[in-house]
C-alpha cells in the first residue's frame, strides 16, 4: 500500500468508507450459490443447514425462518439416496450411531432410571396414584421420565376425594382432517362419570359445551351414543399392536379400567363402523388369560432349555477327558498336514544343490506346531 492510500484511510470515516466499497465489490462478484431466494436483490452467501434455503444477510436469515418455522439445525436423520452419499454424509451417520450407543449406555448408570416400573421407589404421587388404581383392579405403568407420554401425563390420585382423575386421550379414527386422525385430550376425567357424560361433548351435536372442530365429527354424531364403538387400547397381551377392548358406555370409566393394564393414562379409540378393518378386538378376558398364559408356559419351556444347553456345554469344557480328546485330534491334524506337504513337495522337481527353502519350512512349521 503506497503513502498517499495510508493517508486516506487516516482520514475520519476512511476505514468505514474502504469497509463498506470492499462490501459492494463483494457483491457485485457472481455468487456459486446464485441469487438469494428470499430477496431476490443480491448473491447469496449463505445456505440455511435445515431447508436449503440461500440467503444473502441477517435479516433475510431471519425472514426466512419466520416463515418456514425453521430452526437452522440440520436434521441428521434426513434420508439421501445411497447414490447421493459422500464421505460427510457417511461421516455424519457414523458419529451419530456412536451418540446414541453412548447414550444407550449413560442410561444404564443415569439416576432417572430408578424411576422404572419394577422399581418401587417412586415419587409419592405416582406411588398413591398406582396403589389407588391397584386397588380398582387396574394394572398402572410408568415409563421412564424421558418419555413425552410420561411427561405430558396429568393423571392424578385426589387423596380427600379418593378418586382418579385420568387423562384420557379420544382418537376418532373415521374422521380423518388433512389425512390425519383427529384427536382430543381431556387432563381431568372423573372416574366415577359414565363413559357417555365424558364423550357426550364429542357426539352430542346438542351438547352447548365449546370443542375446537366439532364439525369433523358429523358422522359420529349422526349415529347417535349408542352406535359407535369405543375401544381402549390393550397393553401387554399378545399381538397387542391391534388388539383392543371394547368398552361399555352405560358404565363408568372407573368400571370400563378395572382388570386393564395402562401405560400412563388411557388411549381410547371410537369409530361409528361396525368391525372397524385392522383392528383385533378382544371378545373376553378368559381368551386373553389363556393366550398370556400359553405364552409365559412357552417362554419358560425356551429359557429352561437354553438353560440346559448351557449346562451341558459348561460340563463338556470343564471335563479333562475331552480335553485330552481335543488335544489328540489337533496332533493327528497336524501330522497329516506334514505328510500332505511332503506329498507334494516330491511330486515337484527338486534341486540337490541347494536346501529348498518349501520343504524347510513345511517341516519346520509342522515340528513346531508338534512341540506346542
Amino acid at each position: 500500500m503506497d503513502l498517499c492510500n495510508q493517508a486516506e484511510l487516516l482520514k475520519p470515516g476512511g476505514i468505514n468508507e474502504a469497509m463498506t466499497n470492499a462490501n459492494e465489490g463483494r457483491n457485485n462478484l457472481p455468487s456459486r450459490l446464485g441469487m438469494c431466494e428470499v430477496c431476490s436483490a443480491l448473491p447469496s452467501r449463505y445456505t440455511c443447514p435445515k431447508c436449503e434455503v440461500k440467503t444473502c444477510s441477517l435479516n433475510c436469515v431471519t425472514i426466512h425462518k419466520k416463515e418456514l418455522s425453521c430452526n437452522g439445525i440440520r436434521d441428521r436423520t434426513k434420508f439421501v439416496a445411497l447414490k447421493q452419499m459422500t464421505k460427510l454424509d457417511f461421516m455424519s451417520d457414523y458419529y451419530f450411531l456412536e451418540e446414541c450407543t453412548r447414550y444407550a449406555q449413560n442410561r444404564k448408570t443415569d439416576i432417572i432410571k430408578r424411576y422404572t416400573t419394577y422399581n418401587r421407589d417412586l415419587p409419592i404421587h405416582l406411588n398413591r396414584l398406582r396403589q389407588a388404581a391397584r386397588r380398582r383392579t387396574t394394572n398402572l405403568k410408568y415409563l421412564l421420565q424421558n418419555f413425552l407420554r410420561h411427561r405430558e401425563n396429568t393423571t392424578y390420585y385426589c387423596y380427600k376425594e379418593k378418586k382418579i382423575f385420568w387423562r384420557i386421550k379420544w382418537i376418532f379414527i373415521n374422521a380423518n382432517e388433512n389425512g390425519k386422525i383427529v384427536c382430543y385430550i381431556d387432563e381431568r376425567c372423573d372416574e366415577e362419570k359414565y363413559l357417555w357424560e365424558l364423550l357426550d361433548k364429542y357426539v352430542n351435536p346438542n351438547c352447548l359445551e365449546l370443542v375446537p372442530e366439532k364439525r369433523i365429527l358429523e358422522y359420529y354424531q349422526s349415529k347417535g351414543m349408542q352406535n359407535i364403538k369405543v375401544m381402549l387400547k390393550a397393553e401387554e397381551v399378545k399381538r397387542s399392536r391391534n388388539r383392543y377392548y371394547l368398552l361399555n358406555v352405560n358404565q363408568t370409566l372407573k368400571a370400563n379400567l378395572a382388570k386393564r393394564t395402562i401405560v400412563e393414562y388411557p388411549l381410547v379409540y371410537i369409530s361409528y363402523e361396525e368391525l372397524p378393518e385392522g383392528l383385533d378386538i378382544i371378545d373376553s378376558d378368559d381368551d386373553i388369560e389363556e393366550e398370556t398364559k400359553q405364552h409365559r408356559l412357552n417362554l419358560q419351556k425356551m429359557w429352561k432349555s437354553s438353560l440346559h444347553e448351557e449346562q451341558e456345554t459348561n460340563m463338556e469344557d470343564s471335563n479333562p477327558a475331552h480335553d485330552i480328546v481335543s488335544e489328540k485330534e489337533k496332533k493327528q491334524t497336524r501330522k497329516k498336514e506334514r505328510f500332505r506337504k511332503l506329498e507334494i513337495y516330491e511330486k515337484t522337481s527338486n534341486n540337490y544343490l541347494f536346501t529348498d527353502e518349501k520343504l524347510m519350512e513345511a517341516l519346520s512349521s509342522s515340528t513346531d506346531c508338534e512341540e506346542d
